[in-house]
């Protein structure tokens, strides 16, 4: 029998669709790609194990889905804080904060996979770069904003977006233990009060050759 799925499926398909992906995306995050068996996923959305093979293959195709659909909603996201944000600093400070909520998710499985299923790891990071542009172009858009209404110093907006996704990523593989607010906010002081501060009002006059 053919997999339910898609837009065209009936309705209660679409939901059921739905229910196994927030159930296999709150135990993923939880507990790591390892730490979640299929029948887990099925008990928590309320199905029989067979029942969830008719729309997922395998929990290998589960979870890309679920990585897959988190970047997507990230995007959303990200443009919706760009348009609404109050400031320039406002909007870049909560993607950073998204940022880091979202990919914390995946990191934790994603240390495992890479010594245990590089195959798999590899999928996924193939899943990212492809999604990775758009991110950037996101961030790009508020940091040339920022720079533009005398938010931001001047840096090249073309590097610091690659640099920021780069920190966000090592941060998180490589202090696994640290809270993802604490994690968060330190990224956001680092570039908000840091590399993007405007500079104080008398070196920038002596920038600029003032008295």
């Amino acid at each position: 029998m053919p997999r339910d799925h898609g837009e065209n499926a009936p309705e209660w398909r679409q939901r059921r669709r739905a229910d196994i992906l927030r159930a296999a995306a709150d135990l993923f995050g939880r507990r790591g790609y390892g730490g979640v068996q299929v029948d887990d996923v099925a008990r928590a959305a309320g199905i029989g194990k067979p029942t969830l093979y008719r729309y997922f293959a395998s929990k290998e195709e589960l979870f890309l889905q679920v990585f897959g659909d988190a970047l997507a909603g990230l995007e959303t996201d990200l443009e919706a804080i760009r348009h609404q944000a109050r400031s320039q600093q406002a909007a870049l400070g909560a993607m950073l904060a998204r940022l880091v909520d979202v990919l914390a998710q995946q990191m934790v499985s994603l240390r495992v996979l890479t010594g245990e299923q590089p195959e798999l790891a590899d999928r996924w990071r193939m899943l990212y770069r492809g999604r990775r542009r758009t991110i950037q172009d996101a961030l790009r858009a508020v940091i040339a904003a920022g720079i533009e209404g005398g938010e931001f110093r001047a840096v090249d907006p073309d590097v610091l977006p690659a640099l920021l996704l780069g920190m966000i990523r090592g941060g998180l593989m490589g202090a696994p233990d640290v809270p993802r607010d604490k994690l968060a906010q330190g990224a956001i002081d680092l570039v908000l009060h840091g590399s993007l501060a405007p500079a104080p009002p008398v070196l920038a006059a002596a920038a600029g050759g003032g008295t």
